[in-house]
């Protein structure tokens, strides 16, 4: 869930940024914000001098930067020292920063595969593709007879939009496809054919949708899903951008297609060039 976030507090000059997720905050309220949320993308090397110093620089909050430093070396997990910052400000209720001790309890009871996939779809939220297919492969690899099919059909499906979003074609049909027999989920399904939309021609669509065992009505609703999609190309996610624009193929609107695919091709350099450092 979204919240609006209220900054009452003193605004840096100079920015923390978490390199994981490039992501840069200003305020306390930021930074309590980005930990309620992405706890999981948070390792206890991110819970450094460098942040201490933002935090009693930076923020003016020498008070928390001294307690912080203090308790680096007495505890063994980095939600313990989260926990302390949610509790050094009024961001959080005291019973939402409850609900959120109890979570990570909980997190920390779920089995090492569970945890990395948490991990890996924090990164996908984030559009760093190359690194949550990477945490998605060892999950992967590390699977075996007696892993609930369900989780690996839902590890194989987010596998295929982190390739499906890099334009690895070939990778996100095969995971999608992968994660419909593990998990028979309708959206793996679909995923695939929107890849298929994508790639060929309206009548190797039509094919497959048949060779899947599904009627040609299945083939209108496909088309009409992606043609109802009404976002800014701007705002979209590029396997969205690409769902849109073979619409527009497949409907010989070729200014909109060629738009679209310009900004696709602009976003993945410039994305490569963030993932490969």
């Amino acid at each position: 869930m979204s919240k609006v976030i209220l900054c009452s507090s003193k605004t840096a000059e100079t920015p923390f940024t978490f390199l994981n997720t490039k992501v840069e905050i200003y305020t306390y309220e930021e930074l309590c914000f980005y930990i309620f949320n992405n706890t999981v993308l948070i390792s206890k090397s991110v819970l450094s001098e460098k942040l201490f110093n933002f935090i009693r620089e930076e923020l003016g909050m020498e008070e928390l930067a001294d307690k912080l430093t203090g308790l680096m070396n007495k505890t063994t997990y980095a939600q313990d020292l989260l926990i302390e910052i949610l509790n050094a400000g009024d961001y959080y209720t005291p019973e939402e920063i409850k609900t959120y001790a109890a979570a990570w309890q909980k997190y920390r009871k779920l089995s090492p595969q569970q945890r990395a996939k948490l991990k890996a779809d924090g990164y996908l939220a984030y559009r760093r593709y190359i690194k949550a297919a990477t945490l998605y492969d060892e999950i992967l690899d590390g699977t075996d007879e007696s892993t609930d099919p369900v989780f690996v059909g839902n590890v194989c499906h987010n596998r295929a939009v982190a390739a499906a979003n890099n334009l690895d074609i070939e990778d996100a049909k095969e995971y999608f496809l992968k994660a419909y027999e593990y998990n028979n989920n309708p959206e793996s399904l679909k995923g695939y054919f929107y890849i298929i939309a994508t790639y060929e021609d309206s009548v190797t669509l039509r094919e497959e949708i048949r060779v899947h065992g599904l009627d040609e009505e299945y083939f209108d609703d496909i088309m009409a899903e992606i043609g109802d999609s009404k976002a800014d190309v701007q705002e979209m996610t590029i396997f969205a951008m690409l769902q849109r624009a073979v619409y527009n193929r497949l409907n010989k609107d070729m200014t909109d297609y060629d738009k679209r695919m310009d900004i696709i091709l602009a976003e993945l350099k410039d994305e490569f060039r963030e993932q490969a450092i």
